[in-house]
């Protein structure tokens, strides 16, 4: 609940002469039901100085400080500034569904005006969220089938969409026990295991099984030592060092900001008006480089190197499939 958290700091602040402590800022909150420690109290409003976007003065005269909104602050003004304008539109992209309608209204109507301000065009930067149009389409009856025979410990048989020496088969299996659903980032996968005597544990995407049907028997168990064994062979496919990922990004984007994170920020420079250099420590998974990748077109990896390699081959066999 960031946004709605930032939202009502602010909006206790009180414009210039009027100043606010941050005991007496914390009072307020807690009485619309946020409660938060000095130090988190102290963290966010210098995260709100720090963006310059909202106005924010500091009285370093008293310990906690105190806190006011510039009565020359262009927030309310009809002609909004560029940069306040980007930052309106990107707290309604960033905009959680079960926050206060109140809320919702006023920052949409900011960023209607704020739309205007950019004559209707958004940068490149300000989406970082997943909005792809791709949609993983899945058979409902094949999903409830494994779900029924995991309730009731049933084996079943099915075929399986497996790619042979280059060639696409459906597999047929006479029996298997199908012990598990897991999401792995938003794809529904099955785990299972394979007839009476193989004590492997397999994991594939429920979009590659078709034709399941329960049988009356009752489907194997697997052990500690066979779970664990898949959990391994699964991490293993995935990278996950601990890594010091450095980009460069357009200072106004969400990750500038501090709304959208790949990790723990722990280095932030700004290089010039336009661009800053983040340094974040961050699990290294396909994922991240599937971010990466998705907005390399307004962010750039610069180290480290075996990263920035792997987006360089990807953007290669990208303008490839375009003949560029």
């Amino acid at each position: 609940m960031l946004i709605q958290r930032y939202h009502l700091i602010l909006n206790s602040i009180p414009i210039e002469p009027q100043r606010v402590s941050v005991l007496d800022l914390k009072v307020k909150l807690l009485n619309h039901g946020i409660d938060l420690s000095t130090r988190m109290l102290q963290r966010d409003l210098q995260s709100l100085y720090d963006q310059g976007c909202f106005g924010l003065e500091k009285d370093t005269r008293t310990k906690p400080y105190a806190w006011s909104i510039s009565k020359d602050w262009r927030g309310s003004s009809p002609l909004l500034s560029i940069e306040l304008a980007q930052h309106y539109l990107l707290l309604e992209q960033l905009l959680p569904q079960n926050i206060p309608v109140d809320i919702k209204q006023t920052i949409h109507a900011k960023a209607d005006i704020a739309l205007q301000r950019l004559n209707g065009i958004k940068p490149e930067w300000l989406n970082l969220e997943n909005n792809s149009s791709i949609k993983v389409n899945l058979d409902s009856k094949v999903v409830e089938q494994i779900e029924h025979a995991i309730k009731h410990n049933r084996s079943v048989s099915a075929e399986i969409y497996r790619v042979l020496y280059d060639q696409a088969h459906w597999l047929a299996f006479t029996e298997l026990s199908f012990y598990g659903l897991e999401e792995d980032n938003g794809i529904l996968m099955a785990q299972f295991m394979v007839g009476t005597l193989h004590d492997k544990c397999y994991q594939m995407p429920v979009y590659r099984i078709r034709n399941v049907k329960v049988l009356q028997k009752t489907r194997r168990e697997p052990n500690l030592e066979q779970l664990s064994s898949l959990r391994s062979a699964i991490n293993k496919g995935k990278r996950q060092d601990s890594i010091n990922l450095i980009i460069k990004v357009p200072s106004q984007s969400s990750l500038n900001q501090g709304f959208v994170q790949f990790g723990e920020l722990i280095e932030q420079k700004k290089l010039d008006a336009q661009t800053s250099l983040l340094k974040f420590n961050v699990q290294d998974t396909e994922q991240l480089t599937s971010e990466l990748f998705r907005a390399s077109h307004w962010l750039e990896v610069i180290e480290p190197q075996a990263v920035r390699s792997r987006i360089i081959k990807k953007l290669n066999e990208a303008s490839n499939t375009y003949n560029l």
